[in-house]
């Protein structure tokens, strides 16, 4: 039975100067065999203290790798952080959850991204020199823990051996908070539920927060301690806030094997963890011990895989059991067990279309650029039309819109079929295949295109159109017009003049089957997932008087056309 010790000293820390060991000597009348807990101040480098639960294994007199999880979520929360560290402890590791900085109990403003890199080079290394950790550090974490694993790294700690990452972000402002400066609105929510120290705003009301304008007045009905959400709406642009969270010149220093895991319908960090890892293969001494591993899976449940989304049930096989997984390679890179990981594949996907995995030798290998071409009636092609042009009238007020879960609010649904049937939506669908199609990598959408005001957004979505009528999104991605050229100096569009834009889609491998079809969408809201575009230039947290706007997607020879990477 675990034993928990907590301190006196505020936020759980002990003074400063005072180290772990002291709580260890404290808990050597603990029967040796039984697994027990600690809880810790760390101290960084400015003199604060992270407070972390220690979850020792049996016989933890004799020194055990580690691995570490940074959390704002709470360290003490069971289902996100204690379940995860007694597993390891069953295990024969030292677990170490903390608290990220201004959370739970740990000392500090909690300004969100801001800190991570040099806090977690500080616990690594802190962790490393305890009598009970033999110096074999691993770090793990989910989401916003998946970033820490990433800031951590970047800051090469010496006793940092292996990182297994899982749905992280780090691809600022080409995945989040902005992606292509269209703003991911469900941030208020999440927001809201980490501005107190503690999980949870019980008096938000994410349904009146969603509708609010301008954007900016959110923060009345957040009431932020903090300086997140701030950081969020003022920094619109790739400026040097987020170009500071970015290692795109870095990788080359990263040496250190990477088990990175993703979800093909994590809406939130899917292209953040491709990011990570096309950089990795591409750049890092260690490009050669780099693990993929992609399944039908939503943004949690990557750590908790399960073979169901979204109304769709894939073969039971998806649901990895992740716990093995991850202890598996740690075994490997931490106490250096000789148990086949290295032979394994360094790409394990899932294949949406086919329902199974598959093991390619690399990523996107074998694929080539394949265009298809939206037409007037509505038609996809593999040839381009003579010409014509679709266009709609899109108003903020009355924007293309799911319903969604508020307890769920990372999850929206995979069938389209809702947003498809409305007049500002854009549909052009293939004729039923006759052979299998595979795509396989990223996909964009080269939109030629005209808008009546300064401003506007574009949002496009590749779906597998079902015999029975269904229509399951395989891939999104969405730009706003003013950034069509660059993320860090946005520009009006010229009003009624057409202007070519390069939408980008999130990565897939998916075969759609003998008498499906695909679909193309294109409009200019997904709500309430981003925020609804005003039609006017300028920063989306200002705009508080929607203006509908009639935008047209011209059509032909050297006009728009979708690019697939086809195996």
């Amino acid at each position: 039975m675990a034993v928990h010790e907590e301190s006196s000293e505020l936020f759980g820390a002990p003074p400063s100067g005072v180290p772990l060991r002291a709580a260890f000597d404290a808990a050597a009348s603990v029967e040796e065999d039984a697994p027990h807990v600690l809880e810790a101040g760390i101290p960084m480098r400015d003199g604060i203290h992270l407070a972390a639960d220690v979850y020792l294994p049996a016989g933890a007199r004799r020194p055990a790798p580690a691995v570490v999880f940074g959390t704002p979520y709470d360290k003490s929360n069971r289902a996100l952080n204690a379940l995860e560290g007694e597993i390891y402890q069953r295990n024969g590791y030292v677990a170490v959850v903390y608290d990220v900085r201004g959370r739970g109990k740990s000392e500090g403003e909690f300004r969100a991204f801001v800190h991570d890199a040099e806090d977690g080079h500080d616990v690594v290394e802190w962790v490393a020199a305890q009598p009970w950790c033999t110096g074999a550090i691993g770090v793990s974490g989910l989401s916003y823990g998946g970033w820490i694993t990433w800031a951590t790294a970047s800051q090469r700690p010496p006793h940092l051996k292996a990182i297994v990452s899982t749905s992280a972000a780090g691809r600022w402002m080409q995945e989040i908070p902005y992606t292509y400066g269209c703003f991911q609105l469900y941030f208020a929510n999440w927001v809201a539920a980490v501005e107190r120290r503690l999980l949870g705003n019980a008096s938000f009301d994410v349904h009146a927060a969603l509708r609010t304008l301008p954007v900016d007045d959110i923060e009345r009905l957040i009431e932020p301690a903090g300086r997140t959400w701030r950081d969020m709406l003022d920094h619109d642009t790739l400026d040097e806030l987020w170009q500071g969270l970015r290692w795109d010149d870095r990788y080359d220093e990263l040496d250190v094997p990477v088990l990175h895991v993703t979800g093909w319908h994590d809406r939130e960090d899917l292209q953040g963890a491709f990011h990570h890892y096309e950089h990795m293969i591409a750049a890092s001494p260690a490009a050669d011990r780099q693990w993929l591993l992609v399944g039908p899976w939503s943004h949690t449940s990557c750590r908790w895989p399960s073979n169901e989304y979204g109304g769709e049930t894939y073969d039971r096989q998806a649901s990895v059991d992740m716990h093995t997984v991850h202890l598996r390679f740690f075994d490997r890179f931490l106490r250096g067990d000789d148990n086949g990981v290295d032979a394994e594949p360094r790409l394990r996907l899932f294949n949406t279309g086919a329902d199974g995995w598959e093991a390619p030798a690399r990523w996107r290998a074998g694929t080539a650029e394949h265009a298809l071409y939206p037409a007037a009636g509505g038609e996809l092609l593999d040839a381009p039309p003579a010409g014509g042009q679709r266009d709609y009238r899109y108003d903020p007020e009355d924007p293309p819109t799911y319903d969604f879960d508020v307890e769920a609010i990372w999850e929206p649904p995979l069938d389209l079929d809702p947003l498809v049937r409305r007049d500002d939506v854009l549909s052009f669908t293939g004729a039923p295949l006759e052979q299998p199609l595979t795509i396989y990598g990223w996909s964009f959408l080269e939109l030629l295109a005209s808008t009546d005001g300064d401003d506007t957004d574009w949002f496009a979505n590749l779906a597998d159109v079902t015999p029975d009528g269904r229509s399951l999104r395989v891939a999104g991605g969405c730009l706003r017009a003013s950034y069509r050229d660059s993320l860090q100096t946005p520009a009006p569009v010229p009003a009624g003049e057409p202007v070519r834009y390069r939408v980008e889609l999130t990565p897939v491998l998916h075969t759609f089957k003998p008498g499906h079809r695909l679909r193309l969408t294109v409009t200019s809201a997904e709500f309430p997932w981003f925020a609804r575009s005003m039609n006017r230039f300028g920063p989306i947290r200002d705009q508080a008087e929607p203006r509908v706007a009639r935008n047209v997607v011209h059509l032909g020879p050297d006009a728009t056309r979708l690019l697939v990477a086809r195996r």
